[in-house]
């Protein structure tokens, strides 16, 4: 609450967002063009099926336009070895090789370390690379790999690296460096040019993966992942193509970077679920005693347990599917706003005193539920807009979506901390000492997260930018949920678990609702000065109010006040019987009130 949803409609906002892309996150399509045929992704890796699936990186590419592609695919941290630098004549140290200067016959890496004048990585096998004894004719077309050290001794990957040739017909299966290859090793030849072997469907099995050639010439290439990682392919040709990789995890079919959020969802449902219930009991304890504040906590609390759950649905539905579900799209959306609406609300009466230091908030109440109305339909409004309009359409419309909200958003932001400032004001002039300390904590703590967010803001725009280099997506997509739903989650979630905490039902409820005594004349004067600037509207916690018939406040007889060291003894002025002959009549009739001292 004290995060009070400050920003909490900006991860619905986030969340909507990706709706919308997240069908194609883990799937890229490689075409003909500086760095157009290179993509990387994260993956889980798996030695075995799980639920008949497996890890691996799957690749298809039909055979219209025909071409020779050069095809590799590689764990990131190993792409230092693709390629082999070169520098006058003589194959570079590893000590001095650094991220690829460049990719497959691409333009040159802006991330690359290589920093020697004079080197040039060559990076497929053709006339030049043979005629430097680079390769032999048996790669020719295949990406270089540096495979050995300095030493000559074979390395050590991260994974696998495929390094292949493909050459596609339009007519029928083509075939690829290693098959060929692989079929002159197993039938003991240094060449063979018929085409028998290699003109009908079949399927051919190489280290780290499977081919398939179909009826019509599309070739599929499918690459085992056995560990974890940033994995990518790298497609390159002289000619036009186009092909379609993905990227398949074996516990389902959420792209890799987004698989956490279904756990986080998770653990938050029973969190909140949690909290609910053992509120519940706190409160059946103290029943009696509880404040209308608490029991709209409780109903917040439990709105929240039913919002992660309906995440978690989510993301457990696309996990199963493969795409989004617009039903529970739907009713994210509505819970989501429905959330946030309730968060602003309850901070906004706490704010103003409701409960704690003003038992009503008379006409006030309707103008913050009417609030609290209009930006719930605000951010159903905003939530539409990004599930259902084209992300890359441009234009006014999008104002439509974004301008209640943001003008609702921010009546809510300038009134909260303006009766949050008024009321922490109004209790230091009572010197109401024990509440007082609960509305600083309150401040304090919304200003921690104020501060927190603008941290966020910072930091994910950092991330958002730095994002698009590869060496930074490489080290951090395990994180990626943290920047899209983690943070605000989290921070909502410790924010309100506190706030929680300080409001929790007690039998110390009644401290709520009571005013301190003044300790001498001259406080009680200064509490009396300060009385007179409350409205009627806003009645003061403790003072003597009755609804009539009509339901309007009317004020009870005027009463006098005995102070004493620990009690204050209310007795109205027509209950003194001042003139009656029998005193003992009238002081048995007489009513003392004695009220808590707190």
């Amino acid at each position: 609450m004290a995060i009070g949803r400050i920003t909490r409609v900006l991860l619905a906002a986030v969340s909507a967002s990706l709706w919308t892309c997240h069908i194609l996150a883990e799937t890229g399509f490689l075409t003909n063009g500086a760095g157009d045929g290179f993509k990387c992704a994260g993956v889980y890796g798996s030695l075995a099926e799980h639920q008949g699936r497996r890890s691996a990186i799957e690749i298809e590419i039909p055979p219209v336009p025909p071409s020779d592609i050069a095809i590799a695919i590689f764990d990131y941290p190993d792409s230092r070895w693709i390629g082999i630098p070169v520098k006058e004549g003589t194959k570079l140290p590893d000590e001095q090789v650094g991220l690829p200067s460049a990719f497959i016959n691409s333009e040159r890496d802006p991330e690359s370390t290589d920093k020697s004048a004079g080197m040039h990585r060559f990076t497929v096998c053709d006339n030049e690379t043979m005629a430097m004894r680079l390769c032999t004719e048996i790669d020719r077309g295949r990406p270089l790999i540096n495979d050995r050290d300095d030493k000559g001794k074979p390395r050590l990957f991260n994974s696998i690296i495929y390094s292949d040739y493909a050459m596609l017909n339009r007519s029928g299966p083509g075939y690829t460096r290693l098959e060929y290859n692989q079929w002159l090793s197993a039938h003991n030849r240094t060449d063979d040019h018929s085409d028998q072997w290699r003109s009908k469907p079949r399927s051919t099995t190489l280290e780290g993966a499977t081919l398939e050639w179909l009826a019509d010439g599309t070739l599929k290439i499918r690459y085992l992942v056995n560990t974890t990682g940033y994995f990518c392919v790298n497609a390159a040709s002289s000619r036009d193509f186009t092909a379609r990789a993905e990227w398949v995890n074996s516990y389902g079919l959420l792209p890799a970077s987004e698989y956490p959020k279904m756990y986080i969802y998770l653990a938050l449902t029973i969190a909140y679920s949690g909290i609910a219930v053992a509120w519940a009991f706190m409160s059946w304890r103290v029943w009696a005693e509880i404040l209308p504040v608490q029991n709209q906590l409780l109903g917040l609390v439990c709105l929240l347990a039913v919002d992660m759950g309906m995440n978690f649905g989510f993301w457990k539905h696309y996990n199963s599917t493969g795409a989004p579900s617009m039903v529970y799209s739907v009713f994210t959306l509505v819970i989501d706003a429905g959330r946030n609406s309730l968060s602003f609300f309850m901070l906004l009466v706490v704010a103003l005193g409701w409960g704690v230091v003003r038992p009503s908030l008379g006409k006030t109440m309707i103008r913050c539920i009417l609030l609290a109305m209009v930006h719930f339909a605000a951010g159903c409004l905003y939530g539409a807009g990004i599930l259902f309009r084209d992300p890359h359409e441009s234009g006014p419309l999008g104002l439509v979506y974004v301008i209640p909200l943001s003008l609702s958003m921010t009546l809510f932001y300038t009134w909260t901390l303006s009766a949050i400032i008024g009321t922490t004001q109004l209790l230091a002039d009572r010197q109401q000492s024990y509440k007082l300390a609960m509305y600083n904590k309150l401040w304090r703590l919304l200003l921690v997260c104020l501060a927190l967010l603008f941290a966020f803001f910072v930091l994910n725009i950092l991330h958002t930018v730095f994002y698009n280099l590869v060496s930074v997506a490489a080290r951090s997509w395990k994180w990626r949920w943290f920047w899209t739903d983690g943070w605000l989650n989290i921070e909502y979630f410790v924010g309100l678990s506190i706030i929680l905490y300080w409001w929790r039902p007690t039998s110390q409820n009644y401290r709520y609702s009571l005013e301190e005594l003044a300790g001498d004349e001259q406080e009680a004067t200064d509490r009396d000065e300060a009385a007179d600037h409350d409205s009627f509207d806003n009645p003061r916690m403790g003072e003597n109010l009755e609804l009539d018939d009509l339901g309007i406040a009317t004020a009870m007889p005027k009463p006098v006040s005995i102070s004493g060291d620990d009690v204050r003894f209310v007795i109205h002025e027509d209950e003194l019987g001042f003139g009656s002959d029998d005193d003992d009549e009238d002081e048995h009739n007489r009513q003392i009130k004695p009220t808590a001292q707190t």
